[in-house]
């Protein structure tokens, strides 16, 4: 387990028991995501930079973790899943990261506490600890502005609250409109928390967390008779209220109890009647009972993880087909149990998952997935393997459209080695495979929320099916060196990922498939309050299916293009530098720290998306943004 734990990373203060790490599990501290080069200060964009991580096409918020696709993969709050982790443009995570003490991403191979999921995991862990005393802070950058306050409300308990607003769309918004007839609102989010963290007798804590997330988009034009009406419009938006409730039990056992319940919906408008929705009103409850192996040389977890709620989609947009619409009630229960077996420098780790997932009377399944995990070593070197299935639904309408359809299965194993090569610089390097079956292929003509571009060159119009299979393989290496005045690190992930939609078909790239990715990037305390950090990315780009010819349709006066074999050709390599400065001045009772991050500080014109003239006569790529100063100022009190 790498820990980023701030500038000095060997003094730690333990208060109660931390669970066991998972196999791969890279821990990434606030502290030290504020100040990374190219983030702009996010703690989950930072994840980005990990191996294992391919970059998403246009910098937009995904997670392209191991092979898979984003909806592949699962983010979590203390173990409870949220519907998502950034804002419209993946500028900033929905949750503000000074109220998390950590994320934990796990890109493969993680324990049963985990499932539902083909691909990695995104946990945000808030901290525990009441604060040592009231603070806050206020921030204004390029994006958007932050207020964050948490006050402490007697010995025992303590009161945060945060919101966050962008005003891209009051800046973008008149100098878009300006350039066409249509008026472009910028996307616009926000997002509230509310939190209450207090202490229960004797080593308990209850914490009760309100968190409200709404992004929106549209482009507005006129109607036949001039009044007002979007033309695009798409809107993301959920609220959740969790409680959390965590107790130490004594002799090593600790039990965890959390609810998490409240709406999340999508929603899509094409003029002149185009709509669509997807949403759900969900109601999740998580309990796990833990004791870590110690000296004792057995240790176990075990816990149920139940969703239940309602969930609906409707679908009318011309141009894909006739309207499809459904609602149900969903309930998707969750147990699992992991002992670990400690003999002397080795850990033997089985678990054991079982899902199911029932709707109404339409649908109803279940998953049994077995895993085990081993690792050996205590001192500078440790050993690692693992292999198990995981498992993960088909989607709602998918579901209620085919109640034959079982859920995608992968077979994931991974070795590794972590090595402590001097007392700053440590080594990760970790090789996997995933061997994918049951993806649901077909209906790719159907409308959907597309998480990334969507797909160019000719689509499976037929039904769905467990048709897909697909294969993972790839190798990863971290090397961090962490000193008092310096944090640093080398990436590199070397991987191969492919698919194949129907029996027969030939195999062919995964739409995302990257075979290099390489991040270097550091951040060096100069003294006086400066601080300078770069990073550099170099990246294969994603396939894609390229026009071979094209013919001239006389009765709609265009052209259509002629496709090539599906995405037998590569957009062209991606490099970027990013540069970052900040500057920190210490005041009366308060700090203001001011700082630029120069993303694409090359201005380099990579290409995105491929994309073609009107005729299809020459291709007309859609290339990066060009060099972004991300600048801020904020004042801590």
């Amino acid at each position: 387990m790498d820990v980023f734990e701030g500038d000095d990373v060997y003094e730690i203060v333990v208060e109660g028991q931390r669970q066991e790490p998972e196999l791969t599990e890279h821990i990434v501290s606030s502290e030290v995501a504020r100040t990374l080069p190219g983030t702009g200060g996010d703690i989950v964009r930072v994840v980005q930079n990990l191996p294992g991580v391919a970059r998403s096409p246009l910098g937009i918020g995904q997670l392209l973790i191991r092979g898979t696709a984003p909806e592949d993969s699962r983010t979590y709050l203390d173990g409870a899943e949220i519907p998502l982790v950034f804002h419209f443009a993946g500028l900033s995570t929905v949750i503000n990261g000074d109220a998390i003490e950590e994320v934990a991403f796990l890109p493969g191979n993680y324990g049963v506490r985990y499932g539902r999921s083909l691909g990695g995991v995104v946990d945000l862990r808030l901290s525990r600890k009441l604060p040592e005393r009231s603070a806050g802070y206020a921030s204004v950058d390029l994006f958007q502005a932050t207020g964050f306050v948490q006050a402490r409300l007697g010995e025992k308990a303590a009161l945060t609250v945060s919101g966050r607003r962008s005003y891209i769309d009051a800046v973008l918004t008149p100098v878009l409109s300006g350039l066409g007839s249509a008026s472009v609102q910028a996307p616009r989010y926000y997002d509230v928390q509310t939190r209450l963290l207090a202490e229960t007798g004797d080593s308990g804590t209850l914490d009760a967390l309100l968190l409200w997330s709404d992004d929106r988009f549209a482009v507005v034009g006129s109607d036949a008779d001039g009044a007002e009406r979007t033309e695009i419009g798409l809107g993301t938006r959920f609220a959740k209220l969790r409680l959390l409730h965590a107790q130490e039990l004594g002799d090593g056992w600790r039990n965890e109890a959390s609810v998490l319940l409240g709406p999340a919906q999508q929603t899509f408008d094409l003029a002149p009647r185009g709509t669509a929705r997807e949403d759900a009103v969900t109601a999740a409850f998580r309990e796990e009972l833990y004791r870590g192996p110690g000296d004792r040389g057995v240790g176990l977890r075990a816990g149920v993880d139940i969703q239940a709620g309602s969930a609906g989609y409707d679908f009318d947009v011309p141009g894909f087909g006739a309207r499809e619409a459904a609602s149900v009630a969903r309930v998707a229960p969750g147990a699992y149990v992991e002992p670990t077996v400690r003999i002397g420098a080795l850990d033997v780790v089985p678990g054991l998952r079982v899902d199911g997932l029932i709707l109404d009377d339409r649908y109803a399944a279940w998953t049994w997935d077995p895993r085990v995990a081993a690792r050996l070593g205590r001192g500078a070197t440790t050993v690692k393997a693992s292999s198990g299935l995981y498992s993960q639904w088909p989607t709602l309408r998918q579901a209620v459209q085919r109640p034959n359809l079982r859920a995608a299965r992968a077979w994931q194993t991974a070795v590794g080695l972590d090595q402590r090569l001097t007392a700053d610089v440590s080594l990760q390097l970790n090789a996997y495979t995933n061997q994918l079956s049951g993806l649901v292929s077909g209906r790719e003509d159907a409308f959907r929320f597309f998480t990334g571009p969507p797909p160019v060159g000719p689509v499976d119009t037929g039904d769905y099916a467990n048709d897909g299979t697909g294969a993972v393989w790839g190798s990863e290496a971290l090397v961090r060196l962490q000193t008092e005045r310096t944090t640093a690190w080398l990436s590199a992930t070397v991987s191969r990922s492919t698919r194949v939609d129907r029996p027969g078909d030939t195999p062919g790239l995964f739409t995302y498939d990257q075979p290099v990715a390489i991040t270097a990037l550091g951040s060096h305390t100069m003294g006086r309050g400066w601080r300078l950090g770069a990073r550099g990315r170099f990246g294969s780009g994603n396939p894609y299916t390229p026009v071979v010819n094209r013919f001239q349709t006389f009765d709609q006066r265009g052209f259509a293009p002629v496709y090539g074999a599906l995405d037998s050709a590569r957009i062209p390599p991606f490099w970027q530098l990013d540069v970052r400065v900040d500057k920190t001045w210490a005041l009366r009772g308060w700090e203001l720290t001011a700082y630029l991050d120069l993303q694409n500080a090359t201005n380099a014109q990579n290409v995105e998306v491929m994309a073609w003239t009107y005729d299809y006569a020459a291709q007309d790529p859609i290339t990066q943004i060009p060099i972004v100063p991300a600048f801020g100022v904020r004042g801590d009190f």
